[in-house]
């Protein structure tokens, strides 16, 4: 087998030599074989997923890729029938539609090696839909209890509630005690007997087939001797993992207990055997398995287990029978399914199943299951033989389960540097989608698995979110600390040249191939330049919008007079516009006009401009989002409103800064992100220039720096502490982090990813991207105005520590 790399790349012999080592590590497993000499991957790859050329797809846990096959022969299907509401049953394109789809029941059935006899197929709108379900179904009551493991998804989890409403005991399992439980023989177990079920008090115990985190895997056999051996009931140590406080946590549940299996992970690269092992509840998502369609997934029950269920409510389509004046006399339909799926279901989408089921038949489950095994022991030995040239180790992967050889397709870790500092994984997925690279970031919807990996406390936790850290944001690294991790998972069409052009990316930005830092401390007095000038000054009114350039104008504490004063908000969710989403706004030109005290705006495809007056501040406050920060401000009327709203096409809301709030409590610059003043060197520009080799260019206003200085060394402003601008004394407080913003083009509003990309190859210290130097103002007493004037002289005074920021990558 070959080790692949991309565009050009060419692996030094000790790469090639731990290659080959890996590739021998990884065994037989990968691919599918070859027919009449052509390799099935290669082939597969090359015809139905033609549209992956160039990229490097590994978020598979997320969602699996489609093939082209897929949409076409179901679009096939579509165009050569008529397809109608199955509740219509009278007419042929009702029945064709009924047939169809208990057609797909039973190919499911039979995915799962198991019969309509033994499970009904309910169809939802995913897996949280079929847990949402189960929850709301299932028989709790005072003596009832809900278990589930700590690495189960935040779906399981809302289970929880529904237990709580009816009192019942919940218990946490640590992932070590579920596995004892299945980890115990079972040949001696004897066949399961139903009737012994029929107690009154009903427990329900849930957890992940694989962990949709670190990708570990649990034994199934845990349903066999929960089912049997009365496991959780006979657990001595259960009490202690109760959490509800409200409840006395003493004695030990009684009656019997259900298994609900969350296969949403699992089903997708796995063989599920439901004639072997048998939960009573399975919850799945077809997309997962095989990416299309998508909101659509399935709740398998157990005929024996249907009858505890208690679906309190029923939509069009689950009743036999209905009055409406009558509250008690509606009757159900007889069969499980037609009970639970409410209202018409998907019907074109579920259609579409039987392509998607026929393309991993066709490979087999097993052939799947040991390609994605066999990728995952190359990523892993990949990455854990990184090391940067001191010996550090580069990655850090969660879990110990990756050398097993029934291992789950994901890997999730993140990436330190030389001297041990975490890079942030909001970072990382930037530079990664630059080079168009598909990873997930954060804690994957999974907090007990994202705790226990990372090492935080509970207490942590909390204090996270109280710093404003939720899922999905940018708050990658508190306290030194990494907050979520990096997660790469396999699919059964990905290749081993995803894997190298992984880790070839990886190779090329965070890991190091020197020892030091080669940048120089800054002396007081020594090798600054005489010149250096301030040549030009840029104040941004509205935050995230156009530049306004002036040959002077006024500073203080809060920067420069108006910077950032205003902001653009989605008024659904009160977060704050920017760049990175929304481009176009590079083209909305505001001016600060202090002869007629108005605010000017101006867009470059509109002809009809706005005018504000500056010393109006609006009546109707409001809370907002900006970053991962609440913020207070002032909402202007729907007149300012509506013309915004015109020019960027959605709904938004212009908010004026307010002296108050939490945003202001602790930084009184108006609405700019770290500090009143962006500071940049003409001559840093000049050297990024010079890194494009003269194929590409980007205009210093890309930065976005309120201050441009000339007459400096390229990243001088990274050496200094305090300076002066004419009279005025400022202190550098700090490297600015750059993101996707830098590849909007000012002038046009368009993006390309050149600028991130240049700059990341030669501009990051410690996991972050850094150009030009945050500023403050030193001033004490602003009495008088203070004026600052293009072509005002720049004077340094003392440097600062090379903790905060870097003129080299270190590489």
């Amino acid at each position: 087998m070959k080790v692949f790399f991309r565009r050009g790349d060419v692996p030094s012999k000790s790469r090639l030599q731990l290659s080959n080592r890996i590739m021998d590590e990884m065994g037989e497993g990968y691919g599918y074989g070859s027919i009449d000499g052509e390799d099935v991957l290669s082939k597969l790859r090359g015809q139905r997923f033609r549209h992956l050329e160039g990229q490097v797809y590994l978020d598979h846990a997320g969602a699996t890729v489609y093939g082209s096959h897929q949409v076409e022969e179901h679009a096939k299907l579509l165009m050569q029938n008529v397809f109608g509401n199955p509740h219509s049953s009278s007419s042929p394109s009702s029945q064709r539609t009924t047939d169809s789809i208990d057609s797909v029941r039973r190919d499911l059935a039979a995915f799962f090696n198991t019969t309509l006899e033994e499970y009904d197929v309910v169809f939802t709108s995913g897996t949280t839909a079929g847990l949402k379900l189960i929850g709301e179904s299932f028989p709790f009551s005072r003596q009832s209890s809900f278990a589930y493991s700590m690495d189960s998804h935040n779906s399981v989890l809302g289970i929880r509630s529904y237990a709580a409403a009816h009192d019942a005991r919940i218990f946490a399992l640590p992932v070590d005690v579920l596995d004892s439980i299945g980890q115990q023989p079972t040949s001696s177990l004897p066949p399961l007997d139903d009737d012994s079920r029929t107690h009154e008090v009903c427990n329900l115990v849930a957890f992940p087939g694989e962990c949709n985190f670190s990708g570990a895997k649990h034994s199934l056999s845990t349903i066999d001797w929960v089912h049997h051996h009365n496991a959780l009931n006979d657990m001595k140590t259960l009490p202690e993992y109760q959490v509800n406080s409200n409840r006395p946590s003493g004695d030990r549940p009684l009656g019997k207990w259900f298994v609900l299996l969350d296969a949403a992970k699992l089903a997708a690269t796995n063989p599920v055997d439901l004639s072997k092992y048998k939960p009573d509840f399975m919850v799945m998502s077809f997309y997962k398995l095989f990416g299309y369609p998508s909101g659509l997934g399935a709740l398998l029950i157990r005929r024996s287990s249907a009858p505890y269920l208690a679906k309190p409510y029923h939509g069009g389509g689950t009743l036999a029978a209905s009055f409406p004046t009558l509250l008690d006399a509606s009757r159900p339909h007889a069969a499980t399914h037609r009970r639970f799926e409410d209202g018409t279901l998907p019907y074109l989408s579920i259609l579409a199943c039987t392509i998607g089921l026929q393309s991993l038949r066709n490979l087999t489950m097993p052939a799947i299951q040991r390609h994605v095994a066999a990728l995952t022991t190359y990523a892993w030995h990949a990455l854990t033989a990184l090391r940067h040239a001191n010996g550090a180790r580069v990655c850090t992967i969660y879990g110990t389960h990756h050398r097993d050889p029934d291992a789950g397709s994901i890997i999730a870790c993140n990436f330190s540097t030389p001297d041990g500092a975490w890079v942030g994984y909001s970072e990382f997925s930037t530079l990664a989608a630059l080079h168009d690279i598909h990873v997930r970031t954060g804690c994957f919807c999974n907090p007990g698995a994202c705790q226990a990996h990372l090492g935080l406390t509970t207490d942590e936790m909390l204090a996270h979110m109280a710093q404003g850290h939720v899922c999905g944001d940018a708050m990658d690294i508190i306290h030194n600390r990494p907050t979520g991790a990096i997660r790469v998972s396999f699919g059964y069409m990905s290749t081993q040249q995803d894997v190298d052009a992984f880790i070839m990316f990886v190779a090329t930005y965070f890991v190091s191939s020197r020892t030091h830092l080669a940048a120089s401390r800054l002396q007081v007095g020594h090798d600054v330049p005489a010149s250096i000038r301030l040549v030009k000054i840029a104040v941004f009114p509205i935050k995230s919008c156009g530049a306004m350039h002036v040959d002077r104008w006024r500073v203080g504490a809060r920067g420069l007079l108006f910077d950032r004063e205003w902001a653009l908000v989605d008024p659904a969710t009160g977060a704050a516009f920017s760049q990175k989403h929304m481009p176009l706004m590079a083209t909305i030109r505001p001016v600060v006009d202090l002869d007629a005290q108005q605010l000017h705006v101006s867009c470059d495809n509109r002809s009809s401009k706005l005018s504000i007056p500056l010393h109006y501040v609006p009546n109707s406050p409001t809370r907002f989002q900006l970053c991962a920060e609440h913020c207070q401000g002032r909402k202007y009327n729907d007149t300012v409103n509506a013309w915004f709203t015109s020019v960027l096409g959605r709904p938004c809301a212009l908010v004026r800064a307010t002296s108050t709030g939490t945003h202001h409590t602790t930084r009184t610059n108006g609405f700019a992100n770290e500090a009143p003043f962006l500071v940049l060197s003409r001559a840093s520009v000049r050297l990024l220039h010079s890194k494009f080799g003269g194929t590409d260019t980007i205009s210093e206003d890309g930065f976005r720096a309120n201050l441009i200085l000339d007459g400096c060394r390229p990243h001088e402003e990274d050496e200094w502490g305090e300076f002066f601008i004419g009279p005025h004394a400022f202190r550098c407080v700090g490297p600015c982090g750059r993101c996707t913003m830098v590849n909007v083009n000012q002038a046009t509003g368009t993006s390309r990813t050149a600028p991130l990309k240049q700059l990341a190859s030669y501009r990051r210290h410690r996991g972050k991207i850094h150009f030009g130097q945050y500023a403050a103002f030193n001033a004490t007493d602003e009495v008088a105005p203070c004026w600052i004037h293009v072509g005002d002289s720049v004077t340094v005074l003392t440097p600062q520590s090379m903790d905060n920021g870097s003129s080299e990558l270190e590489l």
